[in-house]
């Protein structure tokens, strides 16, 4: 999904567009890797204990946010990334992600 979007907006916009493109889906990739860490992490050492699950899962959260908006903030002031094909990037990961396939 991410490399048919990277397609549409190379040709769309153009060479300058294809890394900002790239970071976006980056940006969703990173985010879903983390969220599977913590995935893996609570199972492993929370086990069945409620109390546990709930501190990991709030950190997951917390941490998936303020990843999120860090990786944003470098795209946009460090790097000087165009907002349109960023955004299109990651939107479309995102989806691509909720509504894919979840067979292993």
């Amino acid at each position: 999904m991410l490399a048919i979007t990277v397609f549409i907006i190379f040709c769309s916009l153009g060479s300058g567009a294809l890394i900002a493109c790239f970071y976006g889906g980056s940006i969703t990739i990173a985010n879903t890797l983390l969220q599977r860490w913590h995935l893996i992490s609570a199972a492993k050492n929370a086990k069945s204990d409620a109390a546990m699950n709930l501190r990991k899962a709030y950190r997951c959260v917390l941490e998936r946010w303020l990843l999120t908006v860090a990786m944003f903030a470098v795209g946009f002031a460090v790097f000087d990334f165009s907002a349109l094909p960023l955004m299109t990037a990651f939107i479309t990961t995102q989806f691509a992600l909720l509504f894919g396939s979840n067979r292993a």
